[in-house]
This record gives C-alpha cells, sequence and structure tokens, in this order.
C-alpha cells in the first residue's frame, strides 16, 4: 500500500486529544515499513507533537497554496496516484474514487450542540457528513463513538467501521516516592484530588469544585489544564475552596506523572468523552479514578473505575470517601493497572494498518 498522511490537524490546535493521537499514529505508522508520504507539514507551526517529527525522512507534499484555514475544510485538492490509502487526521477526505478513504470518528459533539457555536459548529457537522458519505473505511476511537455514528448516520452501517482504541503513553507509570522531583518534595501537598482537563461546561467543573467542598477541609483541589482560570471561575473558587485549590494551566507528562501518582484520586465529571485520556492516564500512574458513568468513560475504566449514574456533587463525594478504606483504594488500584493493559499505542497503531489492508482489498481485490 502507498499511504499518504494528511498533518493538517497541526495547524489546527497547538496540543489536545486529537493531536496527540495522530502523533502516536504516524510515529507507528513510521516505523512499520510502509511506504508513506505526508501532506501538509509545517514545521513552523506551534504544535508540540508536530515538533517532534522528522519530516526529512520522508516525502512531504504541499498540498495547495490556501491557507491551512481554509484547507481544513475542504476535501483534498491534491490528486493522488491510483490505489493510494488517504488517511487525515482531521476529517478530510478525497474526493477521488480510485483511492482508499479513511477517516477518524472521534466524537459527535458538535452534533450533540456541546461545543462550538454557529457558524463553526455547522462547518463541522457538514465536513464529517461529507467525510462518512464519502469514507470507504471509518475508525472510531470508542465503542460509544460507534454507536453514535449509528444513530446519526444510519447508512454508515453499510460502511466498514472499527472501533480501534488510543493508547496510554508509556509517559505514565507507577513511580516510587524517591524520584519524585525536589520541587514537589519540598512542598508536599495534604491529599489532594486532581482534575485534568478543559472546564467547559459539560466537563462539569463546578460540580467538582462543590464535591471537594464537601470533603472535609484537610482536601484540596488540583487543577490542571484548561488555561487560565475565568473571573468566574476564581470567584467560585474562593468561595467553595478558600486556600483549598490549586490551578495549573499547563504542566509537563513529567509533572502531571507526578501529580497522578500523589493523588488521592483523580475526579473526572465529565458526561461526554469519545475517549478521555486523563482516566487511563490516572489508572496507568496508580491513581484511582472516581468518573461518571456516561458515553465512553465506562469503556475505558471497565470494572477499575468508581462511577456515578449523575454528576452530582453528593454522589462524587460519597464515592471519593470510599477510597479512605485502604482495601479498596489498592482493589481499585490493582483493577486499574489491569485494564489500562489494554490500551497501548503499538494496538492502535498495528489495528489501524489491519483496517488499512483490509479496506483496500475489499476495495480494489475483488
Amino acid at each position: 500500500m502507498n499511504i499518504y498522511l494528511d498533518n493538517i490537524v497541526f495547524t489546527i490546535q497547538q496540543a489536545g486529544g486529537v493531536s496527540a493521537y495522530w502523533y502516536e499514529l504516524l510515529n507507528g505508522i513510521c516505523n512499520s515499513g510502509q511506504q508513506i508520504s505526508f501532506l501538509n507539514t509545517n514545521l513552523t507551526a506551534d504544535n508540540v507533537f508536530e515538533q517532534q517529527l522528522q519530516y526529512s525522512n520522508w516525502p512531504c507534499i504541499r498540498e495547495s497554496k490556501l491557507p491551512a484555514g481554509l484547507l481544513r475544510y475542504l476535501p483534498l485538492r491534491y490528486k493522488l496516484p491510483a490505489g493510494a490509502v488517504y488517511h487525515a487526521g482531521y476529517l478530510r477526505v478525497s474526493p477521488q474514487k480510485n483511492i482508499l478513504n479513511i477517516l477518524t470518528v472521534h466524537d459527535f459533539a458538535h452534533e450533540r450542540k456541546l461545543v462550538t457555536r454557529f457558524p463553526r459548529g455547522l462547518f463541522n457537522t457538514t465536513q464529517k457528513a461529507y467525510g462518512i458519505k464519502k469514507a470507504d473505511g471509518i475508525i472510531c476511537i470508542s465503542e460509544s463513538t460507534r454507536n453514535e455514528l449509528y444513530h446519526f448516520y444510519p447508512k454508515a452501517r453499510s460502511t466498514a467501521v472499527s472501533v480501534i482504541h488510543h493508547g496510554i503513553g508509556n509517559s505514565f507509570f507507577v513511580m516510587d516516592e524517591e524520584r519524585w522531583p525536589a520541587v514537589l518534595a519540598r512542598k508536599k501537598m495534604a491529599a489532594y484530588v486532581l482534575y485534568v482537563g478543559a472546564r467547559s461546561h459539560y466537563k462539569h467543573f463546578k460540580t467538582a469544585v462543590q464535591a471537594v467542598a464537601l470533603l472535609p477541609k484537610t482536601y484540596q483541589l488540583v487543577a490542571v489544564g484548561g488555561g487560565m482560570a475565568s473571573a468566574a471561575e476564581t470567584a467560585m473558587l474562593e468561595k467553595l475552596l478558600p486556600d483549598r485549590y490549586h490551578l495549573l494551566p499547563v504542566v509537563s507528562k513529567e509533572t502531571l506523572n507526578h501529580l497522578y501518582n500523589q493523588a488521592f484520586c483523580l475526579l473526572y465529571p465529565s458526561v461526554y468523552e469519545g475517549f478521555g485520556f486523563p482516566p487511563g492516564e490516572a489508572m496507568k500512574a496508580g491513581c484511582p479514578v472516581v468518573a461518571c458513568n456516561k458515553t465512553s468513560i465506562p469503556e475505558v475504566l471497565g470494572d477499575a473505575g468508581l462511577l456515578v449514574d449523575e454528576p452530582l456533587p453528593e454522589a462524587f463525594a460519597c464515592r471519593m470517601q470510599e477510597l479512605e478504606s485502604d482495601s479498596l483504594r489498592h482493589q481499585v488500584i490493582q483493577r486499574g493497572l489491569i485494564q489500562v493493559q489494554r490500551f497501548t499505542w503499538e494496538k492502535t497503531v498495528a489495528a489501524t494498518l489491519d483496517f488499512y489492508q483490509n479496506c483496500w482489498q475489499k476495495k480494489f481485490e475483488r
């Protein structure tokens, strides 16, 4: 197979789950011995993942002189050789009929009207609908996402669809206390609940704050990621958790691993995720997870998480307090370490290449 990988996603975001997925997939495919070419490469971009790629080792193609901000919403404009495999990091497909279009679908947050408002939300849903219609093979990152695909696009049942989970990187692991960095060793926090990710409404950050406020005052909240706090968020934190919270807008993977290792638990109150990296990262670092029993979260956690059916502060607080039992805490951690072994990037890459091959044979070897 002659594989063409479109990296335009790196021009769309500086970081994020989609970029992380695409970077890990590229790394694996580049080491697979396949014939690969890249489209839309730009090492001057700000994306932290693209900066780690060695483009000089591979053929790189500039698709068009049009700006990436426009190209991202258009079908591929570059003509590929017959029989090529085309896979883009962000929802794009080629209009050519003599090539193989592979599409990865992460979630349906725009269809659920959970994220970006009009007109960008309309651009996303329109592009996704076109891609699903033209795709020869569709990769869904969870069973939950596949169920939503069939809900919003019933005709996709006639297309080859495969659930291929994300992997959880080796940056996350159980550490010995002796290896904690000096900065954390010097200022070792009291027992703290960790919150990781964006703070948009369906992520239920406010619920997390309210839940920690119900715990004894010895518990603090450490919130990682999501950018700087708004004035409203700061006011809420000062009201509900005065002197009991720490906001860390950006941290390295190394520091995040340390935080997982030291946390009392990860509180993940989001009600909508295509996959959700933080629960997997936490399990791999030996951190218990308390989360909501919604969309892909129970799929990722298996029997290793403490779940609540609805994102209510009292329910989360109750489940977190259960972890004060040493025996239950040990059990949850051990189950998490077993569960997370399901999710490796090696498995993701191998399953993706197998899917390419199966779809290619179905289309071209009839």
